[in-house]
């Protein structure tokens, strides 16, 4: 049995204690998430050095960390630190400290290191092939060029949010004249990188300061769907919400919702640097991964464990997270969609839908989590299953697919597949709906022919005879009588969206 595992953040502008919990399904899940903004990088006097109210704020942190990780019997720790303390010039003055002083041993990681482990965190927990990263702390800026899954290349830019805001904002509201500075010192230096253009691919945003513009955006919205994790937004939104905040007081920065208490200082400036980093490498998107450096950590040591490079599929892993999580019976759920895939694919060889890969590919995947809301009550699975994953973040997968997902695998009736999308409006086309109301009503009818879960029905044959459409059942040598009532019922779904009446007829040793 895997034990409690914890990681200590030591940033720029932050100092984070994040305990994870091992899951049946095998993975690690955040349990508890708290932090002190101890913004080191002020701390850094002329020689360089962190002083030594800095140093005493970092022990006194950690002791207080270390308490919490008693009360949860947290057996390893990983106490890392990133730009404030690698470019300390007194960095090794504050390893020794943290040794003698607390009951952790501070690893400083290189920029490499860095961007590597927000990387890894971004391939093993989102769909994203191919991008540049971007992850903006106080003191530094990390960016990184993946491509097939692989980083290629990497830059540890030596600002931040805190520091740029030093040397760029001189009262409380940057001006004209400070943005134009910053935006020029911030286009010198992105020019120098050879690797940071012609690629035209995504920028992903890691870290907090991509976290609130994310947040600020959802709210203006009223974004209906859960979570932050794999958010796809237009590059020019970025760009829109500089022209916003730009010559806001930090009053006014602190009514905006969304946006962190501790940040409203600091904010714009690591914004303006996202946007123009942006701009820079002609990204049309911006996709956020709430997924960075802690979580490449725990990935690196759980694949670690587990003999693995990396997570090969991650859209696959999280189906198969998430059956565990619910206690979904695996063989049922492959029988089902057994059961709906040969309907599908039998009325598209009879012409009376077209064929679609990706139908194919949602099909098999509500399949495998259909009505899994039963998990939490089986008398209302259908609106649990819709909650339970719309709700929850799906790796591998876009805000667009999840919604999708869950609609096909809590289908109940075309009628309640409206009222739940009317808060998701113009996410997709007629079309779709039309598509997910033909998938959902193909998993209705499977799943009644399984009502006393016994595979009573062994395979269904689909077959055109007088302009009629038979739904033979073989049901062998197994009472058939529920299954049949219960499909008789369900059945009227599938009707109404191919507009064509369905006979059901039964062969095998008790149907003669």
């Amino acid at each position: 049995m895997k034990n409690e595992l914890a990681v200590i953040d030591i940033g720029s502008n932050s100092i984070r204690y994040v305990i994870f919990h091992p899951i049946d399904s095998g993975r690690y899940i955040e349990k508890i998430n708290v932090k002190v903004v101890a913004r080191l990088s002020a701390h850094i006097d002329q020689d360089g050095a962190l002083d030594q109210a800095g140093i005493d704020i970092l022990s006194d942190t950690l002791q207080r960390f270390h308490e919490i990780g008693l009360t949860h019997n947290v057996e390893e720790t990983f106490c890392v630190a990133t730009a404030a303390i690698r470019n300390a010039t007194n960095r090794q003055e504050i390893v020794e400290t943290v040794d003698q002083t607390t009951p952790f041993s501070m690893r400083i990681l290189s920029d490499e290191q860095e961007a590597y482990y927000g990387y890894f965190a971004i391939i093993n927990s989102t769909f994203l092939t191919d991008g540049y990263s971007v992850d903006i702390g106080g003191g530094s800026m990390e960016v990184t060029l993946i491509e097939n899954r692989e980083m290629v290349a990497y830059h540890s830019f030596p600002f931040g949010a805190v520091t740029l805001t030093r040397q760029f904002i001189s009262g409380e509201t940057m001006t004209s004249g400070e943005k134009k500075k910053l935006i020029k010192f911030l286009r010198e230096q992105f020019a120098e990188i050879p690797w940071l253009k012609d690629k035209k691919l995504p920028l992903i945003g890691v870290g907090g300061s991509a976290r609130n513009f994310v947040r600020i955006h959802q709210s203006t919205l009223d974004y209906p769907l859960h979570g932050i994790h794999q958010y796809q937004v237009r590059t020019k939104e970025l760009g829109k919400l500089v022209d916003e905040l730009e010559d806001k007081s930090p009053k006014h920065l602190g009514k905006i919702e969304g946006l962190s208490k501790d940040r409203v200082d600091i904010f714009l400036p690591a914004l303006i640097a996202i946007h123009e980093l942006a701009l820079h490498i002609e990204a049309d998107q911006f996709v956020m991964s709430n997924y960075g450096l802690r979580e490449g950590l725990v990935y690196e040591y759980d694949l670690h464990e587990g003999n693995q490079r990396r997570v090969e599929n991650v859209r696959e892993e999280s189906l198969f997270q998430l059956e565990s999580d619910y206690k979904v019976n695996r063989d049922r759920m492959n029988y089902l969609g057994t059961l709906a895939k040969s309907l599908y694919r039998q009325l598209v060889s009879l012409d009376i839908i077209p064929e679609r890969a990706a139908d194919l590919r949602l099909l098999d995947s509500a399949s495998r989590l259909l009505y899994c809301g039963q998990y939490i009550n089986p008398d209302t699975r259908s609106n649990q299953t819709f909650y339970l994953l719309t709700n929850t973040d799906l790796k591998g997968m876009t805000h667009k697919d999840r919604l999708a997902l869950a609609l096909v695998s809590s289908y109940s009736s075309s009628k309640r597949m409206q009222q739940l999308l009317k808060p998701f409006k113009d996410w997709f086309s007629d079309k779709s709906i039309e598509r997910f109301d033909l998938l959902g009503s193909l998993l209705k009818l499977a799943d009644a022919l399984d009502v006393t879960e016994r595979r009573a029905v062994d395979s269904v044959e689909l077959h055109i005879e007088n302009e009629a459409l038979l739904l033979t059942l073989d049901t062998g040598d197994h009472d058939y009588g529920f299954e049949v009532e219960k499909a008789e019922k369900q059945k009227k779904h599938l009707e109404r969206v191919i507009d064509q009446s369905i006979e059901l007829q039964t062969k095998g040793s008790l149907s003669s």
